[in-house]
């Protein structure tokens, strides 16, 4: 019959329940500061693409040098609509006006991103309407969070590109920290600021890969720039990130700091403690090895425990925060978690460390008079 290993670490750990839950719950709000500052800027990040990644299309054509709609000004040469749209694997060609202004009514003034797009086909309008209908000329639709944080409805009237439009639609999705986005037809758009569209968005046909038909439209439109809407969302992303790169990145290295620190000497506060427990086993003819083990194991289960609770604390509070103000998004993300617990992991081990060394040089004679 096979002997059965004691898991003395878990033990260990668990026969304080106290302690344990002093230490698991210190390293969980350490890693939750973390994991809050990750998920806020994920979450800003998801808010400026959402209308990119919701197109529908499966390439972007802008103003040669141009990869981003964020800070960005993209005007086409002429006649680059028709020459797109006759390039060989295009199934349609759907332009689009861009221009970053203020919506304005009596109650307040919201920084918005102007869309006007073809109202024909609805090609590049509001991805989801929640209420009302697509606008008609002299007609807008809103988001949803910006109409109201501007304290407007279906029927306001609101300022848009210089001129008053009706309310018409509300959108969903499409209002982050900074900014909102309104849609508006495209003769309105042309009409009030006259200029050519600002992107292609170019649909292949079935059977057409992307890349092929990008290399065909690059070739053909040598004054623009061709990109999937993948890489147009990640170069989005990069410039919103870069833009706000400096200050998260020294918060959320102070955060990660704090929390790893946290760790460490949780862990080994937590290996000190239990300095008897660690004499008897080596009385009892445990080698190093196996004391190191149990170390390990018992910082280990400290980590993963913090980590769950964390992550538990994190989504409940992300959830929390956007009932009360649905302009933040928190979004905690699997990758935020997996590089978060890899870094508490391998802090939690460097705080075994030294409990670590001096259990391999352990008297248990010495560790039970320190004890008595």
């Amino acid at each position: 019959m096979a002997a059965r290993t004691v898991p003395l670490g878990r033990r260990n750990l668990t026969e304080d329940t106290r302690r344990a839950a002093l230490s698991i719950g210190g390293v969980a709000v350490a890693l939750l500061l973390v994991l809050i500052l990750d998920g806020i800027f994920a979450g800003a990040i998801g808010q400026v693409t959402a209308y990119l990644r919701t197109l529908p299309a499966g390439l972007v054509v802008s103003q040669q040098g141009v990869r981003t709609m964020h800070m960005s000004s993209s005007a086409l040469p002429p006649g680059t609509t028709d020459r797109a749209a006759a390039v060989p694997g295009v199934a349609w060609v759907a332009p689009i006006w861009y221009a970053s202004g203020v919506v304005a009514a009596d109650t307040g003034r919201q920084l918005s991103y102007v869309i006007g797009y073809e109202a024909a086909t609805g090609r590049g309008g509001p991805t989801r309407l929640v209420a009302g209908r697509a606008p008609g000329d002299g007609e807008v639709a809103l988001d949803e969070l910006g109409a109201d944080q501007i304290g407007v409805g279906l029927g306001a009237t609101v300022t848009v590109l210089g001129a008053p439009h009706t309310v018409v639609g509300l959108s969903t999705g499409q209002t982050s920290i900074t900014n909102t986005l309104a849609f508006v037809t495209a003769a309105d758009f042309t009409r009030l600021a006259p200029r050519p569209p600002s992107y292609l968005l170019v649909r292949a046909q079935p059977g057409v890969a992307q890349a092929a038909l990008a290399a065909r439209l690059a070739a053909a439109l040598p004054a623009t720039t061709v990109q999937t809407r993948d890489e147009f969302v990640a170069s989005e992303a990069r410039i919103v990130t870069d833009m706000s790169a400096a200050i998260m990145q020294i918060m959320a290295l102070l955060g990660l700091l704090v929390a790893l620190a946290v760790v460490v000497l949780s862990v080994y506060a937590l290996t000190l403690f239990k300095l008897r427990e660690y004499g008897v086993v080596a009385a009892l003819g445990a080698t190093g090895w196996r004391l190191a083990r149990t170390v390990t194991a018992q910082a280990v289960w400290t980590t993963a425990g913090g980590l769950a609770t964390a992550t538990g604390l994190a989504l409940l509070l992300g959830a929390a925060i956007s009932r009360v103000a649905p302009q933040i998004s928190i979004a905690v993300t699997a990758p935020s978690v997996g590089r978060l617990g890899a870094a508490a992991l391998a802090a939690s081990l460097a705080g075994a460390l030294l409990p670590i060394y001096r259990l391999a040089r352990l008297d248990p004679a010495v560790a039970f008079r320190r004890q008595s």
